[in-house]
């Protein structure tokens, strides 16, 4: 949970904790949703990154979405994000899954340098999101 807040507090996303604690079980406990992982180098955790599953026929089935990928300060532009992303392509590649993406601040040179320098490229899409009450 505390890589969590601190990716939420970089990236200004509010931090609602009860919701993030209930899907971070789902996807803990049911690998058929997604994946996560936590980064390190040597022995220390240095971030972590998270994967969730659609289906897609523009890309022919599977594909996943990178949905949090975060590293700490001191160790971004080490090469760590490209290890990461080349081993999450690799696992979704042995996994069937056709097609990455993700989404990422307009504002955040960096990371937009990192992914695109990785082959992503921006779709001409405006991704919208609706929250579904489950009272």
């Amino acid at each position: 949970m505390e890589w969590i807040r601190r990716y939420y507090e970089y990236d200004g996303i509010p931090f609602h904790e009860a919701e993030i604690r209930a899907g971070l079980g789902v996807l803990l406990h049911d690998p058929s949703v997604g994946r996560a992982w936590l980064i390190t180098s040597g022995n220390e955790v240095i971030g972590y990154t998270i994967i969730g599953y659609d289906f897609d026929l523009e890309v022919g089935g599977r594909l996943a979405t990178v949905t949090d990928l975060y590293l700490a300060e001191d160790h971004r532009r080490k090469g760590h994000g490209r290890r990461t992303l080349e081993f999450v392509a690799e696992f979704c590649r042995t996994s069937g899954v056709r097609a990455l993406q993700l989404q990422v601040e307009r504002d955040n040179v960096e990371a937009r340098a990192l992914y695109e320098s990785f082959g992503f490229e921006a779709a001409d899409r405006i991704p919208m999101c609706k929250r579904l009450s489950h009272d």
